[in-house]
């Protein structure tokens, strides 16, 4: 009698042997959306991640470049650095700042190199000690750091407008100009460095520049 019954009744638990195929599918359908969302956001978050690296790097060359105008012991030692900025600007409406980091010697210490460059602006900047002549040991980007008259200077010492190649024109002699103070517009270019044994000659003007985007442009000023 038992032996029957259990052989015609259905068990109270039915087996199941593995996915349908209709699962499977699903399955890999949302794997896929999901990798493709995942891959999605990873072009964005690398951006923002260089955006980020990029902001930092700018911050540091400003910096870089306002402590050396300002605080400085290699420009004008001994004298006013005052006068020797105004007149390295003075000597074709621009003067040259370069920041980078560099090799020391045959080692893999790195150190930075900030100064002007001979021959940027017209001549050697008057009485500015701190010479940048060697870019061959350069470990990263060079930056060009180009100083202009500023918008902020009076009108009385400067002209109205920019002028062909985008800058304002210093109008006045350091003996004549009476402001405690030097406004000069920064425009900060980022170029390729020479590599080992190569050459970083060319000098470049504002004119030699005027098609250039600069990473970053702001106004400073020294005080006498």
């Amino acid at each position: 009698m038992n032996s029957t019954m259990s052989a015609h009744c259905p068990s109270k638990f039915k087996s199941r042997h593995g996915f349908s195929m209709i699962e499977v599918v699903l399955a890999i359908g949302i794997f896929l959306i999901t990798v493709l969302a995942l891959v999605g956001l990873l072009g964005p978050t690398l951006k923002s991640v260089e955006d980020v690296e990029r902001t930092d790097e700018v911050a540091s060359v400003v910096n870089t470049v306002n402590a050396f105008l300002q605080s400085s012991p290699d420009i004008a030692p001994g004298g006013s650095k005052f006068d020797a900025i105004f007149s390295a600007v003075q000597n074709g409406n621009f003067a040259t700042l370069f920041v980078f980091r560099e090799y020391v010697g045959d080692t893999n210490d790195i150190r930075l190199a900030v100064g002007f460059r001979e021959g940027e602006g017209g001549e050697a900047p008057i009485d500015i000690q701190a010479q940048i002549t060697d870019f061959s040991d350069a470990a990263g980007p060079i930056y060009r750091v180009v100083l202009t008259p500023s918008s902020v200077l009076p009108e009385a010492y400067r002209s109205n407008v920019r002028n062909a190649n985008g800058v304002y024109e210093l109008e006045t002699t350091l003996a004549a100009y009476e402001e405690g103070y030097f406004a000069m517009e920064v425009r900060i270019f980022a170029e390729a460095p020479p590599g080992p044994g190569g050459a970083f000659t060319e000098v470049k003007s504002p004119a030699d520049l005027s098609g250039t985007e600069p990473i970053f442009t702001y106004n400073t000023a020294i005080v006498r």
